[in-house]
């Protein structure tokens, strides 16, 4: 066993905890006892320190990795319930419809899966993003389009919508 595994196993808990007491207890017992108490401690902290820093290091690159891959995974994606509440209509006429999501506006990945599922169905002659407003101009054929009977549903509820604003 080489000098550094035989340091990382010393266990400096013990003496560590002691010390730091001893600090507290000699609060009142003299300013030398206590000074020297206070070194050692800080002695020994710093000792425990470098022998886990390379944990310490580890766990920081994880946190920090952790949270930069929920931000890029939060920014790419969106479930489909949080984006239909983001989604106000904005203007529907048979065969034509124009909604806004902030959610489309400069994410391209978003934009480009919303506007192939929409192309997906029979009926839909095209979805167009623009990236810059968020703005989403959906063209379709309605008497294709309200053969699929969910799909004639959220005609009529986006119609019905579209009125009252």
């Amino acid at each position: 066993m080489d000098v550094k595994q035989k340091f990382n196993r010393l266990p400096l808990g013990l003496p560590l905890t002691v010390s730091g007491l001893a600090t507290i207890a000699t609060i009142f017992a003299g300013k030398k006892v206590h000074i020297a108490c206070g070194a050692v401690w800080g002695a020994l902290s710093i000792l425990h320190g470098l022998q886990h820093a390379g944990k310490m290091k580890r766990d920081v690159e994880t946190l920090v990795g952790e949270t930069a891959k929920k931000a890029a995974d939060t920014a790419e994606s969106i479930s489909l319930h949080a984006f239909l509440a983001g989604t106000d209509i904005q203007s529907y006429v048979p065969g034509r419809v124009r909604v806004y999501n902030l959610a489309l506006a400069g994410n391209e990945k978003l934009a480009a899966q919303v506007t192939d599922f929409l192309k997906s169905f029979t009926g839909v002659r095209d979805a167009v993003v623009s990236l810059p407003t968020g703005g989403l101009l959906i063209t379709y054929e309605p008497e294709t389009l309200r053969k699929n009977h969910h799909l004639a549903n959220i005609e009529k509820f986006i119609a019905e919508h579209a009125k009252i604003k």
